[in-house]
């Protein structure tokens, strides 16, 4: 039997995401699934993300950050791309640029990311496994300071490691 072509807008999707798990001072979990959408056949990917983030140390409570992220994946050369993405994330108000005074012990904040990186392998698919460098261009002063930064807890690079299917 015959198996029949998939549509098009089956072969342009995308799927996958970001997954980080660390053990160094602490126990660190992160958990993003994406879905996105080669919207010219050609590299450029629109989508959405949903960031879970577990942090816990021994003897010590555990935060929990959750949000939502948009991004725009653009392929420049074989399997470089250029990566632009606001994040809107929960988490403890210790997890923010902007830390808010206040009753509560979490807040909502954004960060708008800029970065750049690579797939395995050499082609534009979009597809594979990739890692990126982004910078929060809201730090110093305001967005999510996220676990994965480079450089210290203060740093507005952070890097993923994720895949696409």
């Amino acid at each position: 039997m015959l198996e029949k072509p998939k549509p098009v807008w089956k072969q342009n999707l995308r799927y996958g995401g970001n997954v980080w798990l660390g053990f160094f001072g602490s126990f660190y979990i992160d958990v993003s699934p994406m879905l996105g959408y080669d919207v010219t056949g050609k590299g450029t990917v629109l989508g959405v993300g949903v960031p879970f983030i577990y942090q816990g140390q021994y003897r010590q409570a555990a935060s929990i950050a959750v949000g939502g992220r948009v991004f725009i994946r653009q392929a420049v050369w074989r399997s470089i791309f250029l990566h632009g993405e606001y994040e809107y994330m929960n988490a403890n108000k210790e997890s923010f640029f902007n830390k808010k005074p206040g009753e509560s012990t979490r807040q909502w904040g954004g960060s708008p990311l800029i970065g750049a990186g690579f797939y395995q392998g050499r082609t534009r698919l979009q597809k594979g496994s990739f890692i990126s460098v982004l910078f929060n261009t809201a730090a110093p002063n305001k967005g999510f300071i996220s676990p994965q930064s480079l450089g210290g807890p203060d740093s507005p690079f952070v890097i993923r490691l994720g895949y696409f299917f």
